[in-house]
């Protein structure tokens, strides 16, 4: 498949991600019905900005988060049309192999980067990556690296600061794992926790907030009671927000 082809393919499932912090990006898994992106764009937010070709701005729900992994799964929006793009196969991935690169690198959106796989396997933290040399930047977070046939087969993860083009990517057998793990539960608040990989819910995290497998602290994407109320200038642009009829958050 030639790049433009690609690029014409994820340009209605490439999701623009924000929060008060920061911006990424995400892609639509139709066969699970999420949006997967990076655990660091969500950070500790339960519920951000998306953005797409085929949808309007609106909030989304972070319903999973993996720091391990750094993988974050968000809720789609309701009643929008988003073409499947297909998960790869990791095993079958080769150095030397092209691969493109799609992102919102700095606001920029929808970007397509073309390299090459340095190392399918490179390790570290314990962890399998895929190191690429095509370039990826803030914002690309989050976004999917695909093969010349289409397929996703990682997740833009990092990149190495004063290196050369040295990127990274979260392999899509790590995904899948981390997708099947979830999909039973999925609408629930989740966290996956990064000692011994035990998904912690509602229904069985300690009050204390601690994983009931091996008693690591975990903190669910849980959206706050009540939140605090703006004051000063905040509080004059909220009002002006209020009187326009726009969504405040």
């Amino acid at each position: 498949m030639e790049t433009q082809q690609i690029i014409e393919l994820y340009r209605p499932a490439i999701i623009q991600i924000a929060t008060q912090g920061s911006t990424g990006t995400g892609f639509y898994v139709k066969e699970f019905d999420l949006i997967v992106t990076n655990e660091h764009v969500v950070s500790k937010n339960a519920e951000v900005t998306i953005a797409g070709r085929p949808f309007e701005r609106q909030l989304a729900r972070v319903w999973y988060t993996d720091k391990k992994h750094d993988l974050a799964f968000l809720q789609p929006p309701p009643d929008v049309q988003i073409p499947e793009i297909k998960l790869g196969n990791y095993e079958a991935t080769k150095d030397g192999e092209v691969v493109v690169a799609i992102g919102h690198p700095y606001g920029l959106n929808y970007t397509a980067t073309q390299g090459v796989i340095s190392k399918v396997d490179r390790i570290r933290d314990g962890l399998k990556y895929i190191q690429i040399d095509a370039a990826i930047n803030p914002g690309n977070s989050g976004g999917p690296l695909v093969n010349k046939s289409g397929e996703v087969i990682g997740v833009n993860s990092f990149i190495i600061r004063g290196g050369d083009n040295l990127g990274f990517a979260l392999p899509v057998s790590y995904l899948r794992e981390a997708l099947e793990l979830y999909a039973p539960h999925r609408g629930e608040p989740s966290t996956r926790c990064h000692s011994c990989d035990y998904l912690v819910l509602p229904t069985n995290i300690d009050a204390t907030k601690y994983c009931p497998f091996c008693g690591t602290e975990g903190t669910l994407p849980v959206l706050p009671e009540k939140e605090a109320g703006p004051s000063g200038i905040a509080k004059t642009v909220e009002d002006i927000l209020n009187w326009l009829v726009k969504e405040i958050k």
